[in-house]
Parts: C-alpha cells; sequence; structure tokens
C-alpha cells in the first residue's frame, strides 16, 4: 500500500556504514512498518518510535543519541528546517501506491457541474505522485489545472505556500489526500474554496462547513482569551518548533496589558499537561500553529497559536480596554 523505499534504505544505511539506526514515522504508518524493520534488521541494528510524528519538525534526534544511534530514517515526512538534525537522517516520503484514476474522473466531473474552469491542484507528501492523474484528468473535463512549480503542488505540514502562490490564477482548489489536517489548513489560508479528493474514502466532499465552524471557534478563543488575566505561554522544545523569542515577545505584550504571564517549556503539548495548571485561565503555544487550531478545544480555557495571540494582544493592549 504505502512504497517505503527498503532498499534505497538499506543503500543509504551501508554507504553510511550505520551500525545502528533509529526509525521514525508517524502513527498511521507505524502498522505497515513489519516487512521493512526485517529487511533494514539484515545490515544494521534497528529501534522503532513508539512515540507520536507529526512532521519533519517533529525530530527525536535526542533520543536517537541516547541509544547511540548514529542515523535516523524519518518515515513519511520531508525536511522540514534545513540543518535542523543533530544525527544524520534520510526521510522516505513513503507515497500511497493506489489507482486514482476514479477518484480523479470523479472529481474532475464534480467541479465541473460546480462551474469552475481554473482549479489549483495540491496534495501532501502521500499523494503528491497523484497530482499528474488529477491534472489529465480535469484537462480531459475542460477545466484549466494550475500547479505551483516551486512545489510541484505540495503542502508540506503547515506551510501552504503551494497554495497561496497560485490562488489568483484559479477559481478554486483541489486537494489530493485523506484528512482535513492538510486541506483545512490550505481552507483557512486561502480565500477560495477548497475540495478534497480522498483516496482512502474514494469521495470528494468540499470544506466550506468545517472552516466556518473552525472560524467561529477561533475567534472564540481569541475573545475568551482576551478575558483572561492568567496566561501560559507555551515554548515547545521539539527542533522544527522551537521559538523562544516569539514565546518572550507575547509574554511581555501580555504583561504590558497589566495581565500575568507564566512561561512555560514542554515536548508534548495537550490537555493532560494543561490539567496541571489549574489558576492559568488561558494557554498560547508558540510551537506548530495548528496545536491549538486542530486538537485542543476546550469550553473553559481557550488555547491560541501564535497567530491569534497578537491578534488577542490587540484587542487587550493598554489604550484599548
Amino acid at each position: 500500500m504505502y512504497d517505503f523505499e527498503i532498499e534505497r534504505a538499506v543503500g543509504e544505511v551501508e554507504r553510511r556504514r550505520a551500525k545502528k539506526v533509529f526509525v521514525q514515522a508517524p502513527d498511521g504508518l507505524k502498522q505497515f512498518l513489519a516487512d521493512f524493520v526485517s529487511r533494514l534488521s539484515k545490515v544494521c541494528e534497528v529501534y522503532v518510535s513508539i512515540n507520536p510524528c507529526y512532521g519533519g519538525c517533529d525530530l527525536e534526534d535526542d533520543k536517537a543519541a541516547m541509544i547511540g544511534a548514529d542515523m535516523v530514517i524519518h518515515i513519511g515526512h520531508e525536511k522540514f528546517i534545513e540543518g535542523a538534525e543533530k544525527v544524520q537522517t534520510i526521510y522516505l516520503p513513503a507515497p500511497h501506491m493506489v489507482d486514482v484514476k476514479d477518484l480523479a474522473s470523479l472529481a474532475a466531473s464534480e467541479l465541473k457541474k460546480r462551474g469552475f474552469t481554473k482549479v489549483g491542484v495540491l496534495a501532501n507528501l502521500q499523494h503528491v505522485v497523484h497530482v499528474g492523474e488529477f491534472v489529465r484528468a480535469l484537462e480531459a473535463a475542460g477545466i484549466v489545472p494550475v500547479v505551483d512549480r516551486q512545489t510541484a503542488g505540495l503542502v508540506l505540514g503547515c506551510r501552504t505556500g503551494g497554495a497561496k502562490r497560485i490562488e489568483g490564477e484559479v477559481d478554486a482548489f483541489l486537494f489530493i489526500g485523506g484528512g482535513e489536517f492538510h486541506p483545512l489548513g490550505v481552507a483557512m489560508d486561502v480565500e477560495k474554496e477548497v475540495f478534497i479528493a480522498d483516496p482512502y474514502r474514494n469521495e470528494v466532499r468540499g470544506t466550506v462547513e468545517m472552516v466556518k465552524k473552525t472560524l467561529s471557534q477561533r475567534w472564540w478563543a481569541i475573545m475568551e482569551a482576551a478575558k483572561s488575566k492568567r496566561f501560559g505561554v507555551i515554548v515547545v522544545t521539539k527542533p522544527g518548533q522551537f521559538s523562544i523569542k516569539s514565546a518572550e515577545k507575547i509574554a511581555a505584550g501580555i504583561r504590558a496589558a497589566g495581565r500575568e504571564a507564566y512561561q512555560l517549556v514542554g515536548d508534548e503539548v495537550s490537555p493532560e499537561r494543561f490539567a496541571s495548571f489549574p489558576f492559568i485561565e488561558a494557554f498560547i503555544v508558540t510551537g506548530c500553529p495548528r496545536i491549538a487550531t486542530d486538537a485542543y478545544q476546550d469550553p473553559n480555557r481557550p488555547v491560541l497559536n501564535e497567530a491569534e495571540a497578537w491578534k488577542m494582544l490587540e484587542i487587550i493592549k493598554p489604550g484599548n480596554r
């Protein structure tokens, strides 16, 4: 189902003369690793992380170094920040090898019915290999496909530049992939409608209602946070998410508005971690911007990302109260 490029991985291990290898993969791909690990174990000692892995920004070099690994194989993501790795690392995208011809035709038909004439084509890393199939289907339906040259249509984590650069050229976007993480990120960053071509469900669906719900939740969180007196400003220590300068500036802004700011540090951000600080009324996460928008809808204590925190600070800054 997924191509883990095992021979490439073995070749890289042998070329680099790695003796002990640390493997990272997102939870959705771990279940398919048996053959990969068995083959790799013939040329080196293999350790597989049981921790969640959210992207190329979520490196576990410290854990790899702790067990004495001299190489990391990061599956399902691409390099996120140049030079972030402390242990030599290779990235295996693990494309989803599935026939999408019928899905591409269905997507083209649906978009044509809606009257779109120019459509931007996007995909996550597992499905960017299928962009060409969807381009051909759109062209066959009389629709002009537009693909960002710089990214070849790839949406990587919270980076949606591949959509924003071509927004002015299209009437709508078609995203290839499962789930809602990537297409919601695109839909929140552009003003054109985004449709999802889902290879797992073999369906095409829109994002309008999802975006309306999310925007409503985010503005609620901003306005509720503006009422708070005590804030927890969280510095995330994942290598690709570490942003202490931003956290310090936000904490200073909170204090300048006459509120209290507690500076917190952590690797994993979750409601369980928040529970240890009952005196804090609102949290600001300066790591991945999607942590706040996707995972933590606490009805009692709002959680903001960095961009939302700056909007909130505009509301509470001296002179606006």
